[in-house]
């Protein structure tokens, strides 16, 4: 009888290192194949950068193809270029430049069972952090993609309720209750964009981050959060997930801010949503 059970245990316990063993080597092989194609370093075009260079000096209007390639040696969105500009300040724009087209690396970590962060580094290893974002008001959603299970990057997001002392609202995981984010804690992601809602008056978006910071926390994480509520701001929410939590916030401002995603709203699709335009990246986010 005794050596039943002990054998018993004994098999138990095989297949559950069997499949830990299976998901963990899964999920470094998936890990390695994704990690190949998310990061690229980006490339310095110094023709087209002395050009507009020169434009700013001498007050000339920007172009669209100006912005665009701005942003694509800075990562800074128009938006954020605009407000440099105006508090006189296009040496910041050459200060993000020379970090954007730094080169750098990353390492990986697990938190939780699931999930993989990653931390950038510079070439030589040792952790570094990115600068503080060029234009970050209340309402601007912070996203990540440099977060993955399984090679799914997933990532994470959070609104932000209170720009001047870097605070925002966000879901985490499971077993967690939705409570207060820190900006300085998205710093050490290698791919981070920040979001903001296009054609929304700043009081609308004052709006859903007072609605974050005073009806969103302490939510129960739920990986299916917002699957059955549906599109109904006027439903109390029990259950959310970081993206959902963001996305229901400006729902009850009457803004649907990605209207094009399904019932699972993730935080890719509100860096694919026509209805958001990038202040701010950092890392080939875009291309993901």
């Amino acid at each position: 009888m005794k050596n039943r059970i002990f054998y018993k245990i004994c098999r138990v316990i095989t297949v559950v290192l069997a499949v830990l063993i299976v998901f963990f080597s899964t999920d470094f092989v998936l890990s390695e194949i994704t990690d190949k194609w998310a990061y690229e370093d980006a490339i310095g075009n110094d023709e087209k950068w002395v050009k507009i260079t020169e434009k700013i000096e001498n007050n000339v209007p920007l172009t669209e193809n100006d912005y665009e390639e701005i942003f694509l040696q800075s990562g800074l969105g128009k938006p954020a270029v605009d407000k440099l500009l105006n508090d006189g300040r296009p040496d910041k724009i050459e200060e993000y430049r020379d970090y954007y087209l730094m080169d750098k690396d990353f390492y990986c970590y697990r938190k939780g069972v699931f999930a993989c962060h990653e931390h950038i580094t510079d070439t030589d290893g040792e952790n570094i952090y990115n600068p503080e974002f060029a234009d970050l008001q209340n309402g601007d959603i912070i996203i990540t993609l440099s977060i993955h299970s399984l090679g799914w990057r997933h990532g994470h997001a959070t609104i932000i309720t209170d720009a001047e002392n870097g605070k925002g609202i966000q879901a985490v995981m499971v077993g967690e209750k939705s409570n207060t984010s820190f900006v300085g804690s998205w710093t050490k992601y290698p791919l981070v964009a920040v979001l903001r809602p296009k054609n929304i008056s700043e009081d609308v978006r004052n709006q859903a981050g007072q609605y974050a910071e005073e009806n969103l926390k302490g939510l129960y994480y739920s990986l299916l959060g917002g699957i059955f509520s549906g599109r109904n701001p006027d439903k109390p929410l029990k259950t959310t997930q970081c993206a959902h939590l963001v996305w229901y916030a400006y729902l009850t401002c009457g803004v649907d801010i990605a209207p094009e995603c399904g019932k699972i709203i993730t935080p890719k699709d509100f860096l694919e949503s026509e209805n958001l335009e990038i202040v701010q990246v950092y890392g080939n986010i875009t291309d993901i």
